[in-house]
């Protein structure tokens, strides 16, 4: 057994005793870390205007530009997905009422993602959307929804977003969007839009 000297013994005691001292400090900062995680986190020139269920206004600073932004979850409760709803301007040219964008990011548990997405409100028929584009962060899905799907959405509950992985075709990755609310925050965007 190897004998340490003096100055080593209080070397080590001062390190054990400084991490026993500061391990509830490390910890606490490590789990508002992990709390954190799970919170949107707007940058630089947005701000939160509101909070309606899980739906959050997302607006830019000094303007009446606002989406509506929810942090959907998969099955076992983790932060899976990000939907933001964004309202159009009214032109006969454009069918659409409003865009959703749905932006699913490669620390999800499925990496390879380009099979697309099927959308399900409820129990009515689902609908099939693919990516719009993926790169080094994620999957991006957009697309217009008409007053139509407006409705269904006020009227639904929930909104299923099922995912396939391209290297297992049988198996999916489900993603929940919460509804409730979904009319309050939708008329809130609409009333800025239009005002």
């Amino acid at each position: 057994m190897k004998a340490i000297g003096l100055n080593e013994f209080w070397k080590k005691t001062f390190v054990y005793f400084f991490l026993l001292l500061n391990f509830p400090i490390f910890f606490l900062n490590y789990a508002t870390a992990q709390d954190d995680s799970k919170k949107f986190d707007p940058n630089q020139k947005e701000e939160v205007r509101g909070e309606f269920g899980n739906w959050l206004e997302v607006c830019e600073k000094n303007t009446d530009h606002c989406v509506a932004v929810q942090l959907a979850l998969d099955v076992e409760g983790k932060q899976a997905a990000r939907v933001v709803l964004e309202r159009l301007e009214k032109k006969a040219e454009n069918p659409a009422d409003s865009v959703l964008t749905v932006f699913i990011p490669f620390e999800s548990s499925i990496p390879i993602l380009p099979n697309g997405l099927s959308f399900t409100v409820d129990s009515n028929e689902p609908f099939i959307e693919q990516f719009l584009f993926c790169d080094q962060l994620g999957c991006t899905s957009q697309f217009g929804i008409t007053d139509q799907g407006v409705d269904l959405f006020k009227n639904g509950a929930n909104l299923t977003i099922q995912i396939r992985d391209l290297r297992d075709p049988t198996s999916s990755y489900i993603v929940d969007v919460d509804l409730d609310q979904f009319e309050i925050v939708y008329d809130k965007l609409v009333a800025r839009k239009s005002g």
